[in-house]
């Protein structure tokens, strides 16, 4: 068995969590409220600039070029279509520029996004890839999950029906599968004396993936 695929049978019912939370179920069949989705939508905006962060650090880190390249990828994505991406929906959404420009960080955000820029200050090349396994993998998961289910958003009360469908469409195979791939290769080639690190990184980082749906759904419940 491979080391993601043992990390991920240790923490199957996190990932389950992670992957079919009601947010996501709710996202699927159209009839996730609207303000869940802009709070969520708005404290991703806020996540991706440490997702960034933690991508280039790692492209720093890689031992090679042939190894840094995916990931410089991905980080150019981010930053192009991505971000061009997020823009435009805040139009669909009719957030206004201020709201977005200005958003200030929930506390679980705040703490995810310190965790993983952290994490690629402290930590090796190989337990970034890691926690980026993580952060993909997982919407990778749902996405081609809903996918293959064959969800009609559309048909939902939510009134954003295609949006969310095209949301769910940026997170299937065609878009994610590669760097995923890649992040799990990386993982899978660990040695042995790092397993036990990647297992603190794989459930912390699913962990926050978690308290991430749970915020968007419920808001936030930290005291």
């Amino acid at each position: 068995m491979s080391i993601t695929s043992q990390l991920k049978t240790e923490h199957a019912e996190l990932w389950r969590m992670a992957v079919e939370h009601p947010f996501i179920n709710e996202l699927g069949d159209g009839s996730l409220p609207a303000e869940k989705f802009r709070r969520y939508f708005l404290q991703d905006y806020v996540f991706v600039n440490d997702l960034v962060k933690m991508a280039g650090i790692a492209v720093s880190k890689a031992p090679g070029l042939e190894l840094a390249r995916p990931i410089e990828e991905f980080l150019h994505a981010i930053l192009g279509a991505e971000d061009a991406l997020f823009l435009d929906a805040f139009k669909t959404l009719e957030i206004p520029e201020n709201d977005y420009r200005n958003v200030e960080p929930l506390p679980t955000t705040a703490a995810f996004g310190n965790f993983l820029v952290r994490l690629a200050y402290e930590s090796s090349f190989t337990e970034i890839c890691c926690a980026m396994f993580v952060t993909e993998g997982v919407y990778l998961d749902w996405g081609e999950r809903l996918r293959k289910s064959g969800v009609k958003p559309a048909t939902g009360k939510s009134g954003l029906g295609e949006f969310y469908q095209g949301w769910i469409d940026l997170h299937t195979e065609d878009v994610l599968g590669e760097i995923v791939r890649f992040l799990g290769g990386v993982v899978d080639n660990a040695a042995e004396t790092e397993l036990p690190r990647l297992r603190r990184v794989f459930e912390r980082a699913l962990r926050y993936e978690v308290a991430f749906w749970e915020m968007s759904y419920r808001g936030e419940q930290w005291p």
